[in-house]
């Protein structure tokens, strides 16, 4: 972790997670990144991050994991990058660099095949707080209640799987089910990792009437967000229906799982999402209900974590 140094810049990071509207908070801040430059707010464009920084942190993560990828980042070639990664960012002394991307924890993929929130997280969170060189002062997460969190997780992991590495949504729910997910051991790891930063949590549920409040703490109370443009919703891609995704499965049991993915637009064109195809829901009342009961004990244990901000919307 960076020392607290006189005249560095500071360092907000928005860690996402996946599926919980990062996608929109990144539009925003990326279409308004001029007006934030001249108030001395950095925001670094969450593809360059993600392919300059965290993927290069990723890679030498799998690498210490003994994971078998045909890219590899030693330690000194990671500090060699994560220098030059933010070396491009012209910020001056107690100026704000926002880094802002969904997978410094991992990948939809890692919670789908292991039914955990993250199942590499204790070694890509770390790798991604200590190559910073400077000051973390806020890490800003949402959370999401964990049957949602999954079935829009499994969702995204059929947009990039291969078909010798498909999961059936049958294998994703005896995984979740067996482990019983968490994300206070996801905001206890965060905090370990950026010891010095304070944690700003918010609920995915809640994040239409906290997105200002959420925009206005990633920027600082300086900057007067209510003058920023909205981003452009015609790129927004849609969520699959129940159908889509079984026929998609289904397709992938009739003639394998690289034939099928290979047909899933056009399985999500002809099921889509709305009043005639219900949006995709693996699980049924009964496991419902015991998410909705995990997460609500969840919550109250981040309410009360020490150095945790949890946002409410009556606040």
């Amino acid at each position: 972790m960076a020392v607290q140094q006189e005249g560095q810049p500071y360092v907000i990071v928005h860690g996402g997670v996946n599926k919980t509207a990062t996608s929109y908070v990144q539009a925003i801040l990326k279409r308004n990144a001029g007006k934030l430059r001249k108030r001395g707010v950095h925001y670094i464009h969450h593809r360059h991050t993600r392919k300059d920084y965290t993927y290069p942190c990723q890679l030498n993560g799998y690498k210490k994991l003994g994971l078998d990828y045909r890219r590899k980042f030693s330690d000194a070639a990671l500090a060699d990058q994560a220098r030059a990664f933010f070396d491009t960012v012209p910020a001056g002394p107690g100026e704000r660099i926002i880094l802002s991307d969904e997978n410094m924890s991992g990948h939809c993929g890692h919670c789908v095949r292991t039914g955990d929130v993250y199942n590499l997280r204790n070694t890509l969170v770390p790798i991604f707080a200590s190559n910073i060189p400077f000051p973390v002062k806020e890490v800003h997460l949402a959370i999401r209640e964990y049957a949602d969190f999954f079935a829009s997780a499994y969702v995204e992991f059929l947009r990039s799987a291969s078909g010798q590495h498909l999961v059936s949504d049958l294998e994703m729910k005896r995984a979740v089910l067996s482990r019983l997910p968490s994300w206070v051991d996801l905001v206890e790891l965060v905090q370990k990792s950026f010891p010095t930063a304070e944690i700003i949590l918010w609920r995915h549920e809640d994040f239409g009437v906290l997105s200002p409040r959420i925009i206005r703490n990633l920027c600082g109370s300086e900057v007067d967000v209510s003058d920023f443009a909205l981003p452009k919703r015609s790129n927004d891609r849609p969520s699959a229906s129940h159908r889509a995704i079984e026929v998609l499965l289904s397709e992938a049991s009739r003639i394998g799982g690289a034939a099928a993915l290979a047909k899933r637009a056009e399985i999500q064109d002809t099921y889509p999402r709305g009043p005639d195809w219900p949006r995709y829901d693996p699980w049924s009342p009964q496991e419902r209900d015991h998410f909705r009961m995990l997460y609500r004990k969840d919550t109250d244990l981040l309410r009360d974590m020490k150095d945790v901000t949890l946002l409410a919307p009556s606040e």
